[in-house]
């Protein structure tokens, strides 16, 4: 819109056009958020809700939203920490997460990439509530492999978090190489001796790693 000069920037298009209801109004195709927290949990991730104060009925949704798996929700913001939301995310058990709310597109009203300084005590509360479903996640994606030690499960598990497959490195012949070179990199020596963990790296030690019979490099 800007571009062809309907708008002079963004701010007037929503207030022109874009404004719920609006003549350039669209919905969109999006999921209702009850599946899209359900999504987040199922596929190891931690499901916080940005902006509360955007809500209309803030109580009313944050308390639906919990009981649909809501972990969490946006208290902090570059200029300190909103504390009825902080308040609220009390009463309802729920993390709180702070942002910059940084998009990339420059200017002196954007806040910097990480101009958030969350305290030290809700950062171990994140990862009191982050890690066993890091873990989870982590068990799973080896578990496809042991199951299916398809190049494609592979993949996936050696693009998880800091290692990749590339020309040269450390050779991974068998799954007990994965256990050893992955492992430590992810997990600490605690959840790595938990018995489902145990479980899984007992299938993964019986199978071979290859990919069309060629050894696979990983970075470490």
């Amino acid at each position: 819109m800007v571009e062809a000069g309907y708008v002079e920037n963004l701010k007037q298009a929503f207030a022109r056009y874009l404004f719920d209801g609006g003549p350039a109004y669209s919905k969109g195709s999006e999921p209702v958020v009850e599946e899209a927290i359900k999504m987040i949990c199922d596929t190891g991730g931690v499901a916080v809700l940005a902006h509360p104060w955007a809500l209309k009925n803030p109580v009313a949704i944050i308390r639906r939203l919990k009981e649909a798996g809501l972990h969490g929700m946006e208290v902090y913001k570059s200029d300190g920490r909103l504390a009825a939301y902080s308040d609220l995310a009390d009463a309802y058990g729920l993390l709180k997460i702070g942002g910059s709310d940084y998009h990339g597109r420059g200017g002196h009203h954007e806040s910097e990439l990480g101009s958030v300084n969350l305290p030290v005590p809700v950062l171990h509360d994140f990862l009191k509530v982050a890690r066993p479903i890091w873990c989870n996640a982590i068990r799973e994606l080896l578990e496809c492999y042991a199951e299916e030690p398809s190049n494609t499960n592979l993949e996936t598990i050696t693009r998880f978090g800091r290692t990749r497959i590339f020309k040269g490195g450390s050779p991974l012949y068998c799954g007990q190489d994965l256990i050893d070179h992955c492992l430590p990199l992810w997990l600490s020596s605690q959840e790595m001796e938990n018995e489902e963990f145990e479980a899984t790296k007992l299938k993964l030690s019986n199978v071979f790693t290859s990919q069309g019979g060629t050894p696979v490099f990983i970075e470490t």
